[in-house]
Formats: structure tokens, C-alpha cells, sequence
């Protein structure tokens, strides 16, 4: 089954939220289907110091930058049965946890230009 309408979330406050890793919301027909991007993942696909503190809203706009990117790998993990469950509020959802070596397999460079940019918006009032 095709997924569609994928989706970065983004809470609104990273302190009160129970996510700790970036997650992409898509559909397989109408069951929610879940996508963890672990940050150490990210770390270390884009070479990051361990000292460096990127927040999770910060690595949400990188997913987010990068969702087209990421779609084939994610499409491609759920046609071969590469996922689990996750279970909440009595029910049950798949769940696909991207590795480093997914995104190392995307036909199109990641990239993370959009810290830049980002940055450069906190700099200036």
C-alpha cells in the first residue's frame, strides 16, 4: 500500500512534549503510520560533534527540509515489512525507526543548510 500525507510534527513547546527524537506522521490508506528519526542518527549522518546541542525543534526542520528525501526510503521500509507496533491509547500503530545507514541510502543528499538559516533568524531581533 502507497503511504501519503507525510507530516513532521512539531509540538509546541519542546519542554513539555514526551518526544525525544524528530517523528514523521504518514498514512497507509487511513492507519496512522509512525517515523522515528532518531537524532543520533542525524548526529551522525551530518558529522556532529557530541557537544553541540541541536533541540528537537531545531531537528525537525531539518526533517522537515528533508521529508522528499526521506518519503523513499520510508515507502521502501514499509513494502518490505521493516517496522513494528507502537502501542498507545489502546491502540496500535506502525512504527518505523530510520537507522543511520537509511539515510545513507537516500537518493538525494541530506542536508542541515537550514540550521544556518535558522541561526541566523535567532541572531537578529
Amino acid at each position: 500500500m502507497k503511504l501519503s500525507d507525510f507530516n513532521v510534527v512539531h509540538p509546541p513547546h519542546e519542554t513539555t512534549t514526551v518526544l525525544s527524537d524528530p517523528l514523521i506522521h504518514c498514512f497507509a490508506g487511513k492507519q496512522l503510520v509512525l517515523v522515528y528519526v532518531p537524532r543520533e542518527a542525524l548526529m551522525d549522518y551530518f558529522q556532529i560533534p557530541g557537544d553541540r546541542r541541536i533541540t528537537l525543534a531545531q531537528w525537525n526542520l531539518v526533517v522537515d527540509r528533508n521529508i522528499e528525501a526521506l518519503m523513499l526510503i520510508i515507502e521502501t521500509k514499509f513494502e518490505r515489512d521493516e517496522w513494528g507496533f507502537h502501542d498507545a491509547y489502546k491502540q496500535s500503530y506502525p512504527k518505523i525507526i530510520l537507522t543511520l545507514s537509511d539515510l545513507q541510502q537516500a537518493a538525494n543528499k541530506l542536508t542541515i543548510d537550514v540550521l544556518d538559516l535558522d541561526a541566523g533568524f535567532r541572531r537578529h531581533p
